[in-house]
């Protein structure tokens, strides 16, 4: 760990509440977005066809941001992208499957033609400055999702994504546990941070 280094998680929704997941993790050069998400609107929020998060905070960091990286394809992870990129047209990193949903959310808007849109496997490194980003296969309720690892100058940051620990996937494809849950690239390396976010709840961070 540098002196002086630092990193920072800011979530910009879905603490607490199912729906607009989205975390700007920072560092004094670089800023990346893991996942952009809505939510749908509760039955009181007359009028309202969905919410979207405050994106305030990255508008700020403008020049810092270099990517968003998308866990998986549902649309409390993927769909306030179309708003996101009207105003900051970065990047979007994602498995094959949740590219593919995401492009169908920016067709809608008229953004796919324009939206850079790059596939990424659980064993690719993506380097962004001062992050360096890698991925494990999770098993969810829709196939193709990862967990992402960022190794900061302050440390190594895990963030979950959603998952479940399934051992008969529909899809075969099961959470990669030993990678996941008990080390990652080198066994004398552990997380100093972990992020969870389970529906409902809180993030946790360790």
């Amino acid at each position: 760990m540098a002196h002086g280094a630092w990193v920072r998680l800011i979530p910009l929704g879905g603490l607490g509440e199912v729906g607009l997941n989205m975390i700007c993790l920072e560092t004094a050069e670089d800023c990346v977005v893991l996942d952009a998400g809505l939510m749908f609107p509760e039955e009181d929020m007359l009028g309202i066809d969905l919410v979207i998060p405050e994106f305030t905070a990255l508008l700020e960091r403008r020049q810092r941001l270099r990517a968003v990286v998308l866990t998986h394809g549902h649309e409390d992870h993927t769909g306030a992208l179309p708003y996101l990129l009207r105003d900051l047209p970065v990047p979007v990193y994602g498995t094959r499957l949740t590219l593919a949903l995401a492009r169908e959310r920016l067709g809608e808007a008229g953004l796919d033609a324009a939206a850079d849109l790059r596939t990424i496997t659980p064993d690719d490194r993506l380097d962004f400055g001062s992050l360096r980003l890698e991925f494990v296969r999770v098993c969810h309720s829709i196939p193709d999702g990862v967990a992402v690892a960022a190794r900061t100058p302050a440390g190594l940051v895990v963030h979950t994504g959603d998952f479940k620990l399934d051992p008969t996937p529909v899809d075969g494809v099961r959470t990669d546990e030993a990678r996941w849950l008990y080390r990652w690239t080198l066994p004398e390396i552990e997380p100093d941070r972990i992020v969870h976010k389970g529906n409902g709840t809180t993030v946790v961070v360790r």
